[in-house]
C-alpha cells in the first residue's frame, strides 16, 4: 500500500534524484491558429527539434474539429511529432472512439487524456483513467496501423493538488491508477516556483509512480498575464514574483523581468534533473526564443 506523506512535509526531508547528466525532453503546447497558415510558428518550433507538439482544442476552434485539422497541417508541412489532447467533455463514448480514430487518421501517435469541464451527461465518461483506458483499447484494435505497436499516452498532474480532491494523497492515488491502466507520462498543470513541482515529483516517487513527470511551464510575459493565470488557476501568486513584476514600469521592462524569472525557473527544475520540459506557447514564436535562449536551449 502506498504510504500516507504529508503535505507539509518539507522539500529537504523527502528523498531526491540524484542529478544526472541526460538529454533534456522539450515539447511545446500550441493552440489551433485563428490564421489559415500558420508557418512562421510552426517553423521557429520545428527548429528546435521538439520531442512532440501537444494541440489543444477550444469552443472557438471547433473543438476537436480545429485540433484535428491542425494536427494535419502540422503533419503534412513539418516532421514534429503531434500529441492531441482529448477529453472526456468532448463527447459520449462512442464519439470519443471516433475522435481517437480520426484524430489517428491526422497523423497523432499520442494523446493527452484529461477529464476536462464535465457537465455529467449519459454516456460520458466521468474520469480521465476510464479514457486512458478507451485509448489503450483503440490502440489493441488498430495495433497494425501503428509503427511501434502503441500510442503515447500521457495524463495531467498538478503539484499543488487538484482543487477537488479531498485529502493530499489523493492526487497521487488518482496518478497511480492512470498509471496502472496504461499512461506513459504526465505533463503538469500550472506552478510558480520549482520546489512545488520538486516536492510533488519526491511525494510521487514514494508512492511508486514511475511515469514520467513533466513540468508544464507558462512564460511570464506580463504583471496582467502573470494575474490572470493566477485567477484562472486558483493559485495565489509568491510574494517575491509578485513584487519584482509589480516594482518595474513599461511593456517592455514587465516582458524582460517576466521572461528571466520564467528562465530562473526553468534552470532550476534542469539543476535538479527533470526529464522534460513543456513550454506553453501562447502560439508566440518569439516568446518561444526569447525563454530558450535564456536557458541556452
Amino acid at each position: 500500500m502506498a504510504p500516507r506523506i504529508s503535505a507539509s512535509a518539507p522539500l529537504d526531508e523527502l528523498p531526491q534524484p540524484a542529478p544526472q547528466q541526460q538529454r533534456v525532453g522539450l515539447s511545446f503546447e500550441v493552440m489551433p491558429p485563428r490564421q489559415d497558415h500558420p508557418d512562421e510558428l510552426l517553423s521557429v518550433l520545428e527548429s528546435y527539434g521538439p520531442d512532440y507538439v501537444a494541440v489543444t482544442s477550444s469552443r472557438r476552434s471547433g473543438w476537436l474539429e480545429g485540433t484535428a485539422n491542425f494536427i494535419s497541417e502540422i503533419s503534412a508541412s513539418s516532421s514534429m511529432r503531434p500529441l492531441a489532447h482529448l477529453a472526456c467533455s468532448a463527447g459520449s463514448e462512442a464519439e470519443l472512439r471516433h475522435w481517437t480514430e480520426r484524430l489517428i487518421d491526422a497523423g497523432v501517435r499520442g494523446f493527452l487524456a484529461l477529464r476536462g469541464d464535465l457537465v455529467p451527461q449519459p454516456g460520458y465518461l466521468q474520469h480521465a483513467d476510464a479514457l486512458v483506458r478507451l485509448i489503450r483499447q483503440v490502440e489493441g484494435e488498430q495495433v497494425s496501423r501503428l509503427a511501434a505497436g502503441r500510442l503515447a499516452v500521457a495524463v495531467a498532474c498538478y503539484p499543488n493538488g487538484h482543487e477537488e480532491s479531498k485529502t493530499p494523497s489523493e492526487d497521487f492515488e488518482v496518478l497511480l491508477a492512470k498509471q496502472r491502466l496504461g499512461a506513459d507520462l504526465a505533463l503538469s498543470q500550472l506552478f510558480f516556483e520549482a520546489e512545488d513541482f520538486l516536492r510533488f515529483r519526491a511525494r510521487a516517487d514514494l508512492f511508486g509512480i514511475r511515469i514520467p513527470l513533466v513540468p508544464g511551464v507558462m512564460p511570464i510575459t506580463s504583471l496582467r498575464r502573470l494575474q490572470r493565470m493566477s485567477e484562472l488557476t486558483g493559485l495565489a501568486v509568491p510574494r517575491d514574483v509578485g513584487k519584482r513584476m509589480e516594482a518595474v514600469e513599461g511593456t517592455a521592462r514587465e516582458y524582460d523581468v517576466g521572461l528571466e524569472l520564467t528562465a530562473q525557473l526553468v534552470r532550476r527544475l534542469v539543476r535538479s534533473g527533470v526529464t522534460g520540459i513543456h513550454l506553453y506557447t501562447f502560439n508566440n514564436p518569439q516568446v518561444v526564443q526569447d525563454v530558450l535562449q535564456r536557458v541556452d536551449i
